[in-house]
């Protein structure tokens, strides 16, 4: 596996209960005990709907899956797998003895395998299911919002309540792989460790106060543009001939952005007689971390730290006229550049269709006129 959870001592029951939790691939599951996320949204509608329409319930999406071939290649699928499918149940292949002449593989076809489980990615049953047993965080009042409280929690016929699922250590176990890929001496999922070393680290700000607000299963991150304007200050200002962009990471709890996935572009230009950018003056500054798509070269990292800023400064080719001052966010720059390299080997339909989806991902964040 190319995984191990980064834990806190301070974890409510203890390292070694958060770290037999989150063992995977999470063992099977008792065959009476319903998995799909479709079935528990008949009584949890709110958390099913905000599911739905998060990037968890797609961690098995196109990208993923064109680039997987699990019966070829069964270590590099379990090592995806390890996150964006954990179950048993959503691999179609297990470690095992083989017999004579199958090769030296040690995996197995998964007689437990299913697909549409596979398909639902990071479900309610990745997160809240173990050993056919329901575990959740502490009960509480009903919520003003979803009106989701005690009596919802009691239908189960009483589940496991626990502390970590409130604390930050439990996302770690996807967000931070310290035996994960490094280059240029950095890893490349070290979101956890960001946190942990900001104010909102050491002020217990956990991700699901900013991802999880009021206990919805909401995860927006950098694909939301209002998320991402609630974690950054954006200011311009100008003076005669020179213009300047401020963006701070004045909420964001970790580098703005974390992964080496998104790409946010800042443009300034001068306007000409019919609006439209003058070739000439446009310049551009990048934030983020971009690398190579075989993870082998760092080109930059730019990415603004907690408390940190990123200035942009822009000064005009001619006098008079307007500075204009754009920011673009491309949260799957990386992934779009990969799947283009993979389609000059490999015409796969999948990875047509993820490039479709990243192409179209990206959006206007910030623009104004001085």
């Amino acid at each position: 596996m190319v995984c191990l959870l980064l834990l806190s001592s301070s974890t409510e029951g203890g390292e070694e209960q958060l770290l037999n939790y989150w063992k995977r691939p999470i063992p099977l599951q008792s065959q009476e005990i319903t998995l799909h996320p479709d079935a528990c949204g008949k009584c949890h509608k709110y958390q099913y709907s905000d599911w739905k329409g998060s990037l968890h319930s797609r961690a098995v999406g196109p990208g993923l899956l064109g680039q997987l071939s699990p019966d070829n290649d069964p270590e590099f699928a379990a090592s995806c797998y390890f996150c964006h499918a954990p179950m048993m149940e959503q691999s179609e292949v297990k470690t095992g003895a083989r017999s004579k002449g199958q090769g030296a593989s040690n995996y197995i076809k998964n007689q437990s395998f299913d697909n549409r489980l596979k398909l639902s990615g990071v479900s309610c049953s990745v997160c809240h299911l173990r050993e056919g047993k329901i575990y959740g965080p502490p009960k509480r009042v009903r919520s003003r919002e979803t009106g989701v409280g005690r009596k919802d929690q009691d239908s189960h016929g009483g589940f496991i309540e626990n502390d970590f699922f409130e604390d930050a250590e439990f996302c770690a176990a996807c967000h931070q792989l310290d035996e994960g890929y490094e280059l240029n001496g950095k890893l490349l999922t070290n979101t956890y460790r960001e946190w942990k070393e900001s104010i909102y680290g050491q002020g217990n700000v956990t991700c699901q106060m900013c991802h999880m607000p009021d206990r919805r299963h909401l995860f927006r991150g950098i694909h939301d543009p209002e998320m991402v304007k609630s974690g950054i200050a954006i200011e311009a200002s100008r003076s005669g001939n020179k213009a300047r962009l401020v963006i701070s990471n004045t909420g964001v709890g970790h580098f703005f952005p974390t992964y080496v996935t998104p790409q946010v572009v800042v443009r300034g230009f001068v306007k000409d007689a019919g609006g439209k950018a003058v070739r000439s003056s446009v310049k551009e500054a990048f934030i983020g971390r971009k690398v190579s798509t075989d993870l082998g070269e760092e080109f930059f990292d730019t990415r603004i730290a907690p408390g940190k800023r990123f200035d942009f400064d822009y000064s005009m080719p001619v006098k008079g006229g307007k500075a204009v001052f754009e920011v673009w966010v491309y949260p799957d720059e990386f992934y779009n550049r990969l799947y283009k390299a993979l389609l000059r080997k490999n015409n796969n339909r999948e990875l047509k269709k993820a490039l479709k989806t990243t192409g179209e991902s990206g959006y206007l964040l910030f623009r104004t006129e001085l």
